[in-house]
């Protein structure tokens, strides 16, 4: 090699390591970076130590957390005092508590058809204190008159966070319920009689204007509806002791004749429940035997209103009372 081209080449080595950062040139051989090729063949490459740039943060992904929900409130009983429920009758009484830590939660009840579909009326009690028993009167007309047939009542709720009502495993949260608009008028057995007991039947003098109701001395007497007592009197030669009822709702006149005495529990202008008791089976007035004369008129007794045959009605109302 010229002098020349030595004086070159350590003039070109010279200008690279004084380029070169000086922790490269502090570290030693172990571990340092590898030091330029000293002379020999011309064009020999020089390498650079490689330098790692600033270390880039790390991101952890978040961690969801997941607030547990809890349990809802808890069903711990829940019954009806009765299966049976009448228009104008006496209320069922609807009993349940329900258990949570909320100290309230919001109850509605919901009245469908046995055979399933939408609730035919939904019943919302609003706030009830939980831990304790609580209790509502059915009617059966706490958003208009509910049809008559067969139904299920279901409870449900929901505390302040939203969640829904369970049940434990010795409770329902249904109830089966049979709600009719009339009850037969005795509480006890009875007969149609015979073709002389029927709407009209021949009487001396006139036609039979009700159905006789054959049943033993002391049977008990109820309103078939509930409504208000206009008339309690005495016929010795006719009706015996009597009674009428104008039925709560409709243009229906209902008659009791031929009651036992001392037995009639009403007087004019009472009002009377479904089902409530009016007197006893008797023999009293002109009558062969004990039993019940009933008659329903459409429209007022004996002022612009009709009789009419009773015994359909009656049979109607047999099958549920």
């Amino acid at each position: 090699m010229t002098a020349v081209r030595r004086l070159a080449f350590l003039l070109t080595a010279t200008l690279v390591v004084a380029a070169l950062p000086s922790t490269a040139l502090a570290s030693g051989g172990e571990g340092g970076a590898a030091a330029p090729p000293a002379g020999g063949g011309g064009g020999g490459a020089l390498y650079a130590p490689h330098v790692r740039g600033p270390a880039k943060p790390k991101h952890h992904k978040r961690r969801r957390r997941h607030r547990k929900r809890g349990r809802g409130p808890l069903l711990a009983s829940f019954r009806l005092t009765s299966a049976r429920l009448f228009l104008f009758g006496r209320p069922a009484g609807v009993r349940f508590r329900i258990d949570s830590r909320s100290r309230t939660v919001n109850v509605r009840l919901y009245l469908r058809r046995a055979g399933g579909g939408k609730p035919v009326s939904t019943i919302r009690l609003g706030a009830r204190r939980t831990g304790v028993g609580q209790s509502y009167l059915l009617t059966g007309r706490e958003n208009g008159v509910v049809p008559q047939g067969s139904y299920v009542l279901r409870i449900a709720a929901r505390d302040a966070r939203g969640r829904g009502l369970r049940r434990s495993a010795s409770s329902s949260s249904v109830a089966e319920l049979g709600f009719f608009h009339h009850r037969f008028p005795l509480a006890g057995p009875f007969s149609y009689g015979g073709p002389d007991a029927r709407f009209g039947a021949r009487r001396k003098g006139h036609r039979h204007q009700g159905q006789d109701l054959m049943a033993a001395s002391g049977t008990a007497i109820v309103a078939p509806r509930g409504g208000t007592i206009t008339t309690v009197a005495y016929q010795r030669g006719g009706a015996g002791n009597y009674a009428v009822l104008d039925g709560a709702g409709e243009t229906r006149d209902y008659v009791f004749m031929h009651m036992k005495t001392g037995t009639v529990v009403v007087h004019e202008g009472q009002h009377v429940r479904t089902g409530q008791r009016i007197g006893e089976v008797g023999a009293t007035g002109d009558a062969e035997g004990p039993h019940l004369h009933f008659e329903v008129w459409a429209g007022p007794w004996y002022a612009g209103g009709h009789p009419i045959d009773p015994l359909p009605l009656l049979r109607a109302w047999d099958r549920w009372s």
